[in-house]
């Protein structure tokens, strides 16, 4: 076993990593052997090289060096005395330790008070110089503690500014309750017109990650027209619940070169755009593309709703790596959280739920109580489509986001209790919940949940009005997941059969990146089909929906499939063998066309077809093949049937 011990020196504690230097001086040959990345990260911290570092890609690289030497056992001693940004990058890896092969221990007291000292500019001076060196190395936190010092001896005005300066540092670096204090620090006496807007700044920026999501709108509104601000305040608006148009009218007048964004912002929850996120960054304005977060945090927002979610995906997961890469933590779990939600309605739930569990650890690293709320929503979502207990994380998200005005949370959070309710047969306790949604967007996405659960709890008057409620905005929306969602409800209230057959299908068309959503398409058709004694026609569909729940993990869709499939005699899951007959001439064309990778449009114009026939034909030919999705039909044997 390999033990690491050093003791923290009250001379050393405002010096970037001198702690680290100290540590991980026996280490030398080990940090040589890591992935060049993190060699010269650490090289950087530790002074041996000037190459710039981010305090993330350097957190991250002394995990790397701890699990090399595993098993290993770290004690500091007089731990208060370490720098902060050792001690950052110590606790980053104390959170997420895998194994019990890592120990850190910190021992230490409570730390002396600071005499006052008079006011010194010139030293004050060469501390700030301190500060951007130790910046420039990964050492956020250390620079934010160096430049309040710095602050501490400087006389008016530039006591106020430093300390602005070292708030937005520590803001950056995570830290939210020194960013308050340094905050109080940096303000008058008495009001001074000149640093109102900066002190707005950093109390809007601190509440949307940590406080109040109103407080965070009305601060960053008042602290300018600057349109990165703005979309900040559109940030909490969003999650408070607050209208957009008024910030996406604001950010138009400020800068007519964000006219395309401004549009799309003001329409962002009608689900209307048809924006390409990729297109956007591209053609973004000159102010956008020099902010390393912004070009990249607008494209992802204004997409995340459009009519591509996987486009949408891969831009974000692109800039998830951009902003690890440059360690920008504040804004780092932004991206994180589109994805997580990107994941859950794609489909991907083992990503989603470990992209939401790493979130909730990184607002924990850097104090994002707001956005804790936001990941424990999605945690709650995913268990009650998998029928396990979502009530755990539900709490935990009401209790961070109440308080906090994060309706979008809460409200996420109790759609998760409603659709829990509707997957286990609780049908009027789920419309209770699902009525209950204060969050207008959130009660627009669960509408569907809503019509269903009306339906099937003997509500059908109900359920038809809020159908007429909720289809003008659903009609308009670009967003396939509306869209099959809209036809589905259509299909439940349908006055004939030729109807309801047509928006069962036109359902299942609008999902093929949404396989959870397209097996609810799929167990609804079939249970229809199946109780108008259509048995053969039904059993492919409730097949295939058995074995999308299946593979989803999703144990109560999986249990209501098998009960539908049994009586059609269909209790066993299809192999997916074929024979001459499965398939009828055209089908199969139209399957071999798109296991090609044609698109709908383009096995359209090969075969003389509409786009939407080609939907159709596709969507008699999965269950057919016992499959779900495009995707599983390069897996067969086409040229054989």
């Amino acid at each position: 076993m390999t033990v690491l011990s050093a003791r923290g020196v009250a001379a050393e504690s405002a010096i970037a990593f001198a702690g680290l230097h100290q540590l991980l001086r026996p280490l030398a040959a080990e940090v040589d052997a890591l992935p060049a990345v993190h060699r010269d990260a650490i090289r950087t911290a530790l002074g041996l090289s000037d190459s710039p570092c981010t305090d993330l890609v350097l957190y991250t690289a002394v995990l790397r060096l701890l699990e090399s030497v595993s098993p290993v056992v770290v004690v500091v001693e007089e731990a208060q005395h370490w720098d902060p940004s050792s001690l950052a990058a110590l606790r980053f890896a104390a959170r997420r330790v895998s194994s019990q092969q890592i120990t850190i221990v910190l021992e230490g007291s409570a730390p002396l008070p600071v005499d006052e000292d008079p006011p010194d500019e010139e030293r004050a001076a060469r501390l700030e110089a301190r500060s951007a060196d130790a910046a420039r190395r990964g050492g956020i936190a250390s620079a934010a503690m160096v430049l309040r010092e710095a602050a501490r001896l400087s006389p008016e005005p530039e006591r106020q500014r430093r300390s602005a300066a070292a708030a937005y540092l520590a803001w950056k670096s995570g830290q939210p309750e020194l960013a308050r204090t340094l905050v109080t620090e940096a303000t008058p006496e008495r009001h001074d017109p000149s640093v109102a807007p900066v002190l707005d700044r950093l109390h809007g920026l601190i509440a949307l990650g940590d406080g109040d999501q109103v407080s965070a709108h009305d601060h960053l509104l008042r602290a300018g027209s600057e349109p990165g601000l703005l979309f900040m305040a559109a940030a909490a608006a969003y999650h408070a619940g607050l209208p957009l148009a008024p910030i996406a009218s604001r950010i138009s007048r400020a800068d007519p070169t964000f006219g395309e964004y401004a549009g799309l912002l003001s329409r962002l929850t009608e689900m209307s755009s048809t924006a390409d996120p990729w297109r956007l960054r591209a053609a973004a304005p000159e102010a956008l593309r020099a902010s390393d977060a912004h070009q990249w945090l607008w494209p992802l927002v204004l997409s995340v709703h459009g009519p591509s979610p996987r486009a949408a995906y891969d831009f974000g997961r692109s800039a998830l790596a951009e902003f690890s890469a440059n360690g920008m933590h504040a804004v780092l779990v932004l991206p994180a959280l589109w994805l997580a939600e990107l994941e859950f309605d794609l489909g991907h739930w083992d990503r989603a739920r470990a992209r939401a569990e790493e979130g909730l650890r990184s607002t924990e690293d850097t104090g994002q109580r707001a956005r804790r709320a936001d990941f424990h929503a999605v945690l709650a979502l995913l268990a009650a489509v998998r029928g396990t207990s979502c009530l755990p994380e539900v709490v935990a998200a009401r209790d961070l986001a109440v308080p906090l005005h994060n309706h979008l949370a809460a409200s996420r959070a109790t759609w998760a209790v409603g659709l829990s309710e509707l997957s286990n047969g609780n049908f009027r306790s789920a419309a209770e919940h699902l009525t209950s949604i204060t969050h207008p967007f959130v009660a627009r996405l669960a509408s569907g949940d809503l019509i269903e659960s009306l339906i099937r709890a003997g509500e059908v008057a109900k359920a038809r009005a809020a159908l007429e409620a909720w289809l003008p905005w659903a009609a308009g929306s670009t967003s396939p997941l509306v869209q099959g969602r809209l036809a589905r409800c259509q299909a439940l209230l349908a006055d004939n059969d030729d109807d309801r057959d047509k928006h069962f299908t036109d359902s299942a068309n609008c999902f093929d990146d949404h396989p959870f959503e397209q097996a609810r398409t799929q167990l609804l058709h079939g249970e229809w089909l199946r109780r108008t004694r259509r048995p053969s026609q039904a059993r492919p569909l409730l097949r295939t929906a058995l074995e999308t729940f299946a593979r989803l993990d999703a144990a109560p869709w999986a249990s209501a499939a098998t009960t539908q499939l049994r009586p059609t005699g269909g209790a066993r899951p299809h192999t997916g063998t074929l024979t001459a007959g499965t398939l009828t001439a055209q089908e199969l064309r139209v399957a071999q066309l798109a296991a090609s990778g044609l698109s709908n449009r383009e096995i359209g114009s090969e075969l003389f077809l509409s786009p939407r026939t080609v939907g159709y034909h596709l969507y008699k030919t999965y269950p057919k093949l016992g499959i779900s999705s495009r995707s599983q039909l390069r897996t067969l044997n086409l040229d054989r049937c």
